[in-house]
């Protein structure tokens, strides 16, 4: 599925994979980093994004934001041939506590797993562009490891990310 903007087709996006660690777990708070490798499609690079600039990424749990990464840098993307990014965020205890913090914890104690969204935001290289790529992406299920509270990683179909 293409996205559509400025009657130019923009290709979708897909989350390759996500490893989820946990850094600190209390009763009410937590604290974690996020591992985020999305695939680029082979007509993203030069056509819409830039082959050198930013990537950030925000996750959500049930549609509330808990973080957004700060901006890292990719460079040296290849035309025409499809590419991995890796992005990264941390979420530190004073971000998460509170309900929120208590139903990731819940979640990750009862089912062994949690769901979250994200955005992406890449550095847009069109014309009269409005300087950033937005993705929307589908939900990702993480799975803990057996006999883990600590390591969780994707299960599932990857999701996709559309243009927004």
């Amino acid at each position: 599925m293409l996205s559509k903007i400025n009657d130019a087709r923009v290709p979708n996006i897909e989350v390759a994979s996500v490893d989820f660690t946990v850094q600190n777990m209390t009763q009410t708070r937590l604290s974690a980093n996020w591992d985020v490798l999305i695939r680029i499609p082979k007509t993203l690079p030069d056509n819409f994004i830039c082959l050198q600039g930013d990537i950030r990424v925000s996750l959500f749990y049930k549609n509330v934001a808990l973080v957004t990464s700060s901006r890292q840098k990719y460079n040296d993307l290849r035309l025409n041939s499809p590419q991995q990014l890796r992005v990264s965020a941390s979420l530190s205890e004073e971000d998460i506590g509170g309900l929120i913090g208590k139903n990731i914890i819940r979640d990750i104690k009862e089912s062994r797993e949690v769901r979250f969204g994200s955005h992406l935001f890449l550095t847009d290289c069109r014309e009269k562009s409005r300087g950033v790529m937005r993705y929307a992406c589908e939900e990702i299920t993480l799975r803990f490891e057996p006999g883990s509270e600590t390591e969780a990683t994707a299960f599932g179909n990857n999701p996709r990310c559309v243009n927004f």
